[in-house]
């Protein structure tokens, strides 16, 4: 199957989705900074009655360390990011580059048709697939060490 083929079929699910790791919106900014660490994340989603009701990434908690405008012990919707991108299941791993690429998202939460998350699309799940599915695209080294491409690379 060919490279753009498959970006425009395959929907974001077969990008390697992680399990959305998910919190009350009463969650303490603290609580929620020792769970992306423990859990080796990126991102939480805050959901209410089992919607999604906002975001936390690193970006914010880069934020926040930056100028520390509510204390550890704040709520995380505080926080959160409340206007977010989300993607439906089917949605196709080409269309999720380019919403990632246009908003500068390194996570985006896949979500049903109630707004209730399924997943999480992120920029490592994207490039694992691309890696997998599509190597002689992705590498571009040389297969013996010290061979030197024929033509210079770049501008």
């Amino acid at each position: 199957m060919s490279f753009h083929l498959s970006l425009s079929t395959e929907t974001v699910m077969a990008a390697y989705p992680e399990k959305p790791l998910i919190v009350a919106p009463n969650a303490t900014v603290g609580g929620v900074l020792e769970l992306m660490r423990a859990q080796k994340t990126g991102s939480v989603l805050i959901c209410e009655g089992g919607k999604l009701a906002g975001i936390f990434t690193d970006r914010d908690a880069l934020r926040w360390m930056a100028n520390q405008s509510v204390g550890a012990d704040a709520p995380i919707s505080q926080l959160m990011t409340a206007k977010l991108t989300t993607l439906p299941a089917d949605t196709s791993v080409g269309e999720t580059i380019q919403k990632m690429s246009d908003g500068r998202y390194r996570h985006i939460p896949i979500v049903d048709d109630q707004s209730c998350p399924t997943g999480m699309s992120t920029v490592y799940g994207i490039v694992h697939y691309l890696v997998d599915h599509f190597p002689q695209t992705i590498y571009n080294l040389p297969p013996q060490p010290g061979q030197v491409p024929a033509e210079r690379e770049g501008a």
